[in-house]
């Protein structure tokens, strides 16, 4: 299924994808369309929108194989699992073991050209190591996180499941190719992020 304009910023808002924290790091404040006082800040749909196609971009000039994608939210696991099916990416789902790209003793060593993580804070280990070994990172980064050592980051509630859901969803429909996206053509969102599907 592919979202006609107002569907996705319909999305967007459905999915709390544009929903920030209460507080805003510096850095982040240019993705920033409005704050609520003592509440939660609203992100710039438009800009999270461009992001996503920049990433995409990004993410395509590397082989499949070379893309190693960390998540640690366990209401994400639906999305992460379907999205790494379909792209034919490597995934690390939870715990996250330090030196996993740098130690080639450990069980589950990976040697990536590119990291995505859906979580600087949580992913920190992670980013850590991409640090290291001096690769490209790309994250989706909320309001309260920090950007430093980040090449890319895609603007967005990264604490909600259904939000990371559907920037994987609209960010496979970017960088697919003819065939992933023929396949995405029968995948409802909802379906996305809340089943396994068999790609």
């Amino acid at each position: 299924m592919v979202f006609k304009k107002i569907e996705k910023l319909e999305a967007y808002k459905v999915y709390g994808t544009r929903i920030g924290t209460n507080s805003v790091n510096k850095a982040f404040e240019k993705f920033v369309f409005r704050r609520i006082p003592n509440k939660f800040s609203i992100l710039n749909i438009k800009l999270i929108d461009e992001r996503i196609k920049l990433a995409a971009r990004m993410l395509s000039n590397y082989k499949r194989k070379d893309i190693l994608l960390v998540c640690t939210l366990d209401g994400a696991y639906y999305a992460v699992y379907n999205f790494a099916k379909l792209m034919k990416i490597s995934v690390n789902f939870g715990r996250y073991l330090a030196g996993s790209l740098t130690n080639v003793g450990y069980k589950n060593f990976f040697e990536p050209k590119i990291l995505f993580i859906t979580d600087p804070k949580a992913n920190r280990r992670a980013l850590n190591d991409a640090k290291k070994i001096n690769i490209p990172i790309i994250a989706i980064g909320d309001t309260d996180n920090s950007m430093s050592f980040i090449d890319l980051v895609i603007p967005g509630n990264n604490k909600s499941g259904n939000s990371i859901g559907l920037i994987l969803y609209l960010l496979a429909h970017e960088m697919g190719d003819k065939q992933e996206r023929e396949k995405l053509e029968n995948v409802k969102l909802e379906e996305f992020v809340s089943k396994e599907l068999d790609f």
